[in-house]
């Protein structure tokens, strides 16, 4: 090789080099040309966070990731826009998200959560009228029917122990079942009877004790031994320790209704009168009413509590939520004067657990609200009728009860359709309850000549 060869050659690595140091440098420092733009974008990352999922499948826009997702992945150099987002993995529902990435910026996804897909498993044989977990999410309550009986018994979720508690005549009627707050005791409702059973058999009639039907009965927020009931045109506290009953509220004026809450010093309670009725207050400590609203001519209500914040008032006939601010005291709640009464469209509300934000929903339509912002945002509308909610532990997803399937939608997805899974599909689903950490989920049903109690495995 003479020296004008190796000119040319030397040359040509140096003319390489200043070509293509400039593209790799743009390279490496996250530049991209984009071709439907056709102009050069600096890209951003994407960061997900899926707990306990190891080696499952990551599709970005219907493409397979050359590397497995575990637990938590960096994905560089992606062109700014809009990304479908998906994992799989066997044994599990997939899960989809949209993500936005954005130029310089790295965006993250932390509550990726796969459930599992799996058969539930049967816990009781039989129809199930009723059943509700403990507050401790020890045990469950439920009432099945072994005709000419409806029976009451306790699951133990640890030990799988069934405990006979008590039975009735069966008849076609709901049966309401209320746990006290230590989880020892359940006040059960039926046509006109309330009864308070436990595990050791001490069952107690609410009539034995009053000597008069309620027409409403309420445990006291803080002792297995207190109830409230409302009978006629007066609130009775029931002592179970003492079997003693003390008239502590009459009204002076309008028929009582049988709903009402006390809260702290105050008993909220609903007057019936012949043009309209009214919500009114009043306090134990002083002994004072205070009117607070009136409200329609409806036969039905129901109140939703913020123990801090909020009293929600529902007004079961109209499907409204009357939503009332309140400043707490030891001695007596204020109704606060600051912020107007805001009324929802709703047959049923419940807040989470730091009392952030409402979920509100009526047979088709659910929504949340967040007195925070003043922000109401509707999540899904649907084509069935929407039999229950409940908030997933996270709060970033809901399970709801429709008539044949069980639903959880993802209310993180901030952009297109938000994401749902269909967890359970029977002939017939009647009701749901979720344990403390969302690990499992308990509901009663039928498919096909198959019904009773079962249990499924979500993580």
């Amino acid at each position: 090789m003479n020296i004008r060869t190796r000119r040319i050659i030397m040359f040509a690595f140096i003319l390489t080099f200043f070509i293509l140091a400039p593209v790799l440098l743009f390279y490496a420092s996250g530049y991209r040309l984009d071709f439907k733009r056709h102009q050069i974008i600096k890209t951003g990352t994407l960061f997900i966070e899926a707990k306990d999922i190891k080696k499952a499948d990551l599709y970005i826009n219907e493409k397979l990731y050359a590397e497995p997702f575990n637990e938590k992945m960096f994905i560089y150099n992606l062109l700014p826009g809009e990304y479908t987002i998906r994992l799989e993995k066997t044994g599990f529902h997939a899960w989809q998200k949209k993500a936005v990435i954005n130029s310089s910026i790295t965006s993250f996804i932390k509550d990726a959560i796969l459930f599992k897909n799996e058969v539930p498993l049967q816990l009781v044989d039989g129809k199930i009228i009723n059943f509700s977990i403990s507050p401790d999410w020890q045990k469950i309550i439920y009432v099945i029917v072994n005709e000419p009986f409806d029976e009451f018994y306790l699951y133990d979720i640890a030990t799988s122990q069934k405990t006979f508690l008590y039975r009735t005549a069966y008849q076609e009627r709901p049966i309401d079942l209320a746990w006290a707050p230590s989880s020892k005791k359940i006040l059960t409702h039926y046509d006109n009877n309330y009864v308070i059973l436990d595990s050791q058999n001490n069952n107690i009639s609410v009539k034995a004790i009053s000597d008069f039907n309620p027409a409403n009965v309420i445990w006291d927020n803080e002792s297995d031994n207190t109830l409230f009931a409302q009978y006629q045109n007066a609130i009775y506290k029931i002592d179970l320790f003492g079997k003693s009953l003390e008239k502590i509220y009459t009204a002076k004026a309008g028929k009582l209704s049988p709903e009402f809450l006390i809260t702290g010093k105050d008993i909220f309670y609903l007057l019936q009168n012949e043009s309209n009725n009214i919500l009114a207050k009043y306090n134990l400590q002083f002994k004072t009413d205070k009117k607070i609203l009136e409200l329609g001519k409806s036969s039905s209500y129901k109140f939703i509590q913020d123990i801090k914040n909020y009293l929600g008032l529902i007004d079961l006939d109209q499907e409204k939520l009357h939503l009332i601010k309140m400043n707490n005291s030891d001695l007596e709640t204020i109704i606060s004067s600051e912020e107007p009464i805001r009324e929802f469209i709703a047959k049923d509300a419940l807040w989470d657990a730091q009392n952030n934000q409402l979920l509100l929903y009526n047979d088709f339509e659910i929504s949340t609200y967040q007195p925070g912002t003043n922000k109401e945002e509707v999540i899904n509308r649907y084509g069935q009728q929407i039999k229950k909610i409940s908030w997933y532990p996270d709060f970033g997803h809901l399970v709801i009860l429709f008539e044949n399937n069980l639903q959880i939608i993802d209310l993180t997805q901030e952009i297109g359709t938000r994401n749902s899974i269909n967890i359970v599909k029977f002939d017939k689903l009647n009701n749901f309850d979720l344990d403390r950490n969302g690990e499992k989920i308990y509901f009663s049903g039928a498919i096909g000549r198959q019904q009773g109690l079962y249990q499924l495995n979500l993580k």
